[in-house]
């Protein structure tokens, strides 16, 4: 008997030992930023999320539930561990934030599901306790227990439901992380985020922009990370472009002022070039916006407004200008830089060299992935 109930409480405190980590590490590492979105739009800006008391609350939360679900069930010896599925249940419904919370709330297939996967827990429950006076004795070998493994596996398979179940989409958690660090200021680590992930869409695209000015870093490193949107993902429209915590009017007064009427970005920063109202940032906002537009003519004309073209200029707009050196016949200027040159070289052999064009587009994106010139050539 002595032996037995060793065991079993071994497995209780394995068992109890795994959800906490697992829960508070869930909570605090990957979904921090989400929460923080979700509570942020829920509460109208009103409350501020904490990630380290977030996590510890609703850890200790959902733990009590474990506790009273236990003192319900008494499952015990090999499905000890099923006491935990109404606790991960709950975790997985409050880490489902849909990406358009912003435009209502709405708990989606959950109020479906909740009932029916409550009622397969019960009837789980009632499988289990039939059975568990039959259940044989399993020799115990401490941590190495039979009946250890087997609770343990059962949390990972839960563990792997909640994975899957619940908000796991990479650009979205890549714009809730990237928003964090700039609401604090950090605009150089949110330039940080799924910077080597070829995932994105429009308003990831916008908080980088965003992020590359604020850190006078747009005309050297944009073309670095994958585009989406051209000129139109510069500033938010609240639509398809947008932000959820950042404030967006925070962009278009660091540009130079806000319009009450709506426009698009580059007929706001023409507007602003016309009235004499451009602030430095928006200089290289509206070049930005001609090269995302692949207008190389426009992009020479306001380049000459803006920069004496010498070797100091931003890389992507010497990459542009090597680019409008070569493809028109009687340039505006000529742009030479002899290591330029011979890149740019070396990219026109390239696309020689293979015939395929999915075998050339991966071979030039290997190396001049980065470049305005893979940019211009390559995206659609």
């Amino acid at each position: 008997m002595n032996t037995n109930m060793k065991s079993t409480l071994t497995v209780r405190v394995m068992c109890a030992l795994f959800f906490i980590v697992f829960t508070f590490c869930y909570l605090f590492f990957y979904q921090d930023s989400v929460l923080a979105m979700a509570q942020h739009v829920l509460s109208n800006g009103q409350t501020v999320y904490n990630r380290t008391i977030g996590a510890l609350i609703i850890t200790f939360v959902l733990y009590l539930l474990h506790l009273g679900v236990y003192a319900i069930t008494g499952l015990a010896k090999r499905t000890f561990a099923l006491n935990f599925f109404p606790s991960l249940l709950i975790l997985t419904v409050l880490t489902d934030v849909s990406p358009h919370i912003d435009e209502g709330f709405s708990f989606g297939g959950w109020w479906i599901a909740i009932p029916l996967l409550l009622l397969l827990f019960l009837g789980l429950v009632y499988v289990a306790r039939q059975f568990l006076p039959w259940e044989p004795e399993i020799q115990y070998n401490g941590f190495w227990s039979k009946m250890m493994w087997m609770n343990l596996m059962e949390l990972v398979v839960m563990f792997f439901l909640v994975c899957s179940f619940s908000n796991i989409n990479d650009v979205f958690h890549y714009r809730m992380d990237m928003e964090q660090y700039m609401i604090q200021g950090q605009y150089r680590d949110a330039l940080q985020v799924g910077r080597k992930s070829a995932a994105t869409d429009s308003s990831l695209t916008m908080l980088r922009i965003t992020s590359l000015s604020r850190t006078g870093q747009l005309g050297n490193r944009l073309f670095e990370y994958p585009l989406v949107g051209g000129s139109s993902a510069l500033f938010p429209d609240s639509v398809t472009t947008k932000a959820m915590v950042y404030p967006e009017d925070s962009i278009r007064y660091f540009m130079g002022i806000k319009f009450k009427q709506k426009m698009s970005p580059m007929h706001y920063l023409k507007f602003l070039e016309k009235h004499h109202l451009m602030k430095e940032p928006a200089r290289d906002y509206l070049l930005c916006g001609y090269l995302l537009d692949k207008k190389l003519d426009l992009f020479v004309s306001s380049l000459l407004k803006y920069y004496r073209v010498d070797s100091v200029l931003p890389k992507h707009y010497k990459e542009a200008l090597i680019l409008y050196t070569h493809r028109r016949a009687n340039p505006k200027i000529v742009y030479h830089s002899s290591v330029m040159d011979a890149d740019y070289q070396d990219y026109q052999t390239m696309e020689h060299q293979y015939q395929d064009l999915t075998v050339r587009q991966n071979m030039l994106r290997d190396t001049y992935g980065n470049t305005y010139w893979y940019y211009y050539q390559y995206h659609k």
